[in-house]
């Protein structure tokens, strides 16, 4: 069921499509998708309201998954507000268009699921992602289940990944020990974010992963953090020097010795301040002022002397020793 829009839309008897909904539909490439959002779109602005996912199928001669899946990409991308969602298989839920403002549903949100009998007829159809599967299980050294299956063919419909970047995607971090589904597909979702779209951005992508890895490596070892797992705040960090700051390893060992000298202890947001002040010198040519030692605070003063009162206590016994021995 269409419920009523968020804002009110144009006037009946013509469709007027939100320019966001264009440029979004058409630049998936995916004619379903566009077709399912303006059909129903048109039924709206007809004041039928009441049409459902199997309704929509039907007329548009597709499979009412197609349908579920056509809505839940428009509502990853704020084109529409779904309301009533129990499951994909239900294929039932209500659909809110969005004409001024984006609904604001997350990608992950409302992730599409696929049935088998739809993978394999899109892999019949499409032969490099039926050869991708092939590839991808060798990489793996193991026979994809159902769900496997079903999380690879995601990567590249739902995340939109082309077959070449997901056997780019898995080779790479199947090397660096990530073989189960659920946590390359965290990296195809990444890899979706940061536009990976070729196999050259791909590639990239992967040198400069390479880079900062080998980077971070340098850092562990001059602060001597060997043992133990950077947090996510320090590998910001360290991504920082490498990417804005350019330091070189003699940049950091500087840093972290007058970190330490000044602190008493290994502090990032320390180093920081000073790799920053560095490279505002370099780019100003005006000399920082000189970040100051942390010196710990001195003991405070007793106002009693206790040299002082041991003194006047061994005069007070001696006397009256001698006033003892005197009788």
């Amino acid at each position: 069921m269409i419920l009523n829009p968020i804002s009110s839309g144009p006037e009946q008897g013509f469709i007027k499509v939100p320019d966001a909904a264009c440029e979004k539909l058409i630049k998936t490439g995916n004619t379903v998708y566009l077709a399912v959002y303006m059909y129903a779109l048109g039924q709206f602005y007809k004041g039928r309201t009441d049409i459902s996912n199997g309704f929509i199928a039907d007329c548009l001669h597709i499979n009412v998954i197609d349908v579920v899946n056509a809505f839940l990409f428009c509502a990853s991308e704020g084109l529409v507000a779904i309301h009533n969602f129990t499951s994909v298989g239900d294929g039932e839920f209500d659909v809110e268009f969005c004409f001024d403002v984006p609904c604001g549903a997350k990608q992950s949100d409302f992730k599409p699921h696929y049935k088998s009998g739809e993978i394999g007829k899109r892999m019949e159809e499409n032969s490099k992602l039926a050869q991708t599967y092939k590839i991808v299980s060798g990489i793996l050294g193991k026979t994809l289940s159902s769900s496997d299956i079903e999380l690879l063919y995601s990567m590249y419909d739902y995340y939109g990944l082309t077959p070449e970047v997901i056997v780019v995607m898995v080779e790479y971090f199947a090397s660096k020990g990530k073989t189960t589904m659920r946590k390359l597909e965290r990296e195809a979702q990444k890899w979706s974010e940061n536009g990976i779209d070729s196999v050259a951005k791909a590639n990239l992508f992967i040198k400069k992963r390479e880079e900062l890895l080998s980077f971070a490596g340098t850092v562990r070892r001059i602060i001597g953090a060997n043992e133990r797992k950077l947090t996510t705040k320090e590998l910001e960090y360290i991504n920082r020097w490498q990417q804005e700051f350019q330091c070189e390893p003699e940049d950091i060992k500087k840093a972290y010795e007058i970190t330490v000298e000044n602190t008493g202890k290994v502090a990032f947001g320390y180093m920081n301040k000073i790799l920053e002040s560095w490279k505002k010198e370099r780019e100003t040519g005006i000399k920082e002022q000189p970040i100051l030692k942390t010196k710990p605070a001195a003991p405070k003063k007793s106002r009693y002397n206790y040299e002082e009162i041991e003194r006047k206590t061994f005069l007070n016994v001696t006397r009256k020793g001698g006033e003892t021995n005197g009788l």
